[in-house]
């Protein structure tokens, strides 16, 4: 909670900011152009009604390319004696690879506009050490794994264009991640197999609020922005084998009661002309992603084909962080319609 309402103050102060330093658009590309800001004013015909029976229509597509590198830590805490003598599970781990993404928005006349997004990992293979804390008479045992990752959003968002130059925004996220452990090496204390497994699903579901600032001129972009929300929820599946298919650990989160998320982002580029389409935008941009959530969990020890060995409930806690860097193409879409809004 106390990081969320560090994220919300944040976004005031760059609501109230007159000027800020370049940092990315959020969803990878920033806001499409606002009526009314002095370097996209007509980027979708704005500037006015329209004074013949149809005008272009006030529509854009986005694309982006990018760098994702990302860290994970997920603990399972044990709230009584844990199951087979493991009272702690943590994965601490991180991924990489190329991040695309496609936009599509639409702004009216009277700064009122929306976004619709989607990001997807296209390469996520690393390594991940877990750790685990015993009763007695081992207290402490480890391994390392080859994990593969799979992530992506959706993004759905509103903005106004409240001052010349500046945007509140607001929206909802949904940000899937699914990590599979395979191989394991480096065992020590805990009696694994090359065979084991482990998989961790999570779906964590994002509001948000926040603010943007345009900065740009004529010929050229400059955005930057934050945007965060002090609660989320959602829900994380996790399972685990332990000496081969004899034992699994099964883990179904009941509830994530707690948590919070924030984005920083800027994007700096420029107008073409005549290149692409008339008045596309290429751009670069950057951004720096956290999410935190808490909950509880039901944990199973499973002996295939002969029942449960043991149950306990668990605290569950992930702290994820991202960075992505990269470029986007920009262009508007010149759609006759009847009418002005």
């Amino acid at each position: 909670m106390k990081h969320g309402v560090v994220a919300l103050v944040g976004i005031l102060v760059l609501t109230l900011a007159p000027v800020v330093a370049p940092a990315q658009g959020f969803l990878e590309g920033g806001l499409p152009s606002l009526p009314g800001l002095p370097s996209f004013g007509n980027l979708f015909g704005g500037g006015g009604p329209c004074d013949v029976s149809s005008c272009s229509g006030p529509f854009s597509l986005a694309g982006t390319v990018g760098w994702d590198y990302e860290t994970v830590d997920l603990s399972l805490d044990s709230e009584a004696a844990g199951v087979g003598d493991v009272q702690n599970f943590k994965h601490m781990y991180r991924f990489q690879g190329l991040s695309l993404g496609l936009a599509a928005a639409a702004v009216s006349r009277t700064g009122v506009g929306a976004m619709a997004r989607f990001s997807v990992l296209v390469v996520g293979i690393d390594k991940d050490t877990e750790n685990y804390n015993h009763n007695l008479p081992i207290t402490q045992a480890s391994r390392h794994w080859n994990t593969k990752n799979d992530t992506y959003y959706f993004d759905g968002m509103g903005f106004y264009n409240f001052f010349r130059g500046a945007a509140l925004v607001g929206g909802f996220r949904w940000n899937h991640l699914e990590t599979s452990f395979s191989n394991p090496s480096g065992q020590i204390n805990i009696l694994g197999l090359p065979g084991d497994e482990s998989v961790i699903i999570v779906n964590v579901f994002q509001p948000y609020v926040g603010a943007m600032i345009d900065q740009g001129g004529p010929s050229r972009i400059l955005r930057a922005g934050l945007i965060g929300w002090p609660q989320l929820y959602g829900s994380v599946t996790y399972e685990e084998t332990v000496g081969g298919a004899a034992t699994r650990i099964d883990s179904r989160s009941r509830n994530v009661s707690s948590g919070y998320f924030w984005e920083i982002f800027g994007e700096y580029g420029l107008k073409t002309s005549g290149w692409v389409a008339a008045n596309a935008a290429f751009s670069v941009f950057a951004k720096w992603t956290q999410y935190h959530i808490d909950g509880d969990s039901n944990v199973d020890q499973n002996v295939i084909g002969g029942g449960t060995l043991a149950s306990d409930t668990f605290g569950l806690s992930m702290h994820r962080n991202a960075v992505t860097a990269g470029v986007k193409l920009a262009i508007p879409l010149d759609v006759p319609i009847p009418f002005s809004f």
